[in-house]
């Protein structure tokens, strides 16, 4: 374990959603590192969009065998902004 990189991470209360999911999964870790990996090996693809990160969101849930049959869009106020998604593919 002494080789583990470590990293913490808050949630704003606007995105309590994303944090009430990611207590549903059991390895976070590597929940949010595919969803990265599929972002970054997009390589040259135009900035990452609300459509896109979705997208990768739906992947991992098919391939962890949780994807909802008809997935339902978010409600307005769960929905992420362009800032935010400006903000992740500044951070990320």
């Amino acid at each position: 374990m002494g080789n583990r990189n470590r990293l913490s991470i808050s949630f704003k209360k606007e995105h309590q959603y994303i944090y009430d999911h990611l207590q549903t999964i059991s390895n976070k870790s590597d929940y949010i590192a595919k969803a990265l990996d599929l972002y970054i090996s997009g390589g040259g693809q135009s900035p990452i969009t609300h459509d896109v990160v979705r997208k990768i969101v739906l992947q991992i849930l098919r391939e962890q065998g949780n994807s909802p049959q008809t997935p339902s869009p978010l409600p307005l106020e769960h929905q992420i902004s362009e800032g935010d998604v400006d903000l992740l593919s500044q951070l990320f």
